[in-house]
């Protein structure tokens, strides 16, 4: 059998989000979490480079777009649950 664990590189915030960056295996996992909500990208690391690398990538331009997909999940929530 083989397992591949998952490491935590770093984890940060960026504004209100959470970030925390994973190595897994070939991948890097980032998840950014908000307001009880998590989204999740999985990237390969022969793409990104290294970790420093990766984390440079997480711009306030990054960021605003992922916030914008939180506050579209929050409304579809509400919607969900009339609230």
């Amino acid at each position: 059998k083989f397992y591949v664990l998952m490491r935590l590189i770093k984890n940060l915030f960026r504004g209100d989000i959470n970030v925390t960056i994973f190595d897994f295996g070939l991948k890097y996992v980032v998840k950014f979490e908000y307001s009880g909500m998590e989204q999740t990208f999985k990237l390969d690391k022969f793409e990104i480079g290294d970790a420093d690398k990766l984390e440079e990538s997480l711009n306030d331009e990054l960021i605003r777009s992922v916030k914008d997909r939180f506050d579209e999940m929050s409304k579809e929530f509400k919607k969900f649950y009339k609230l």
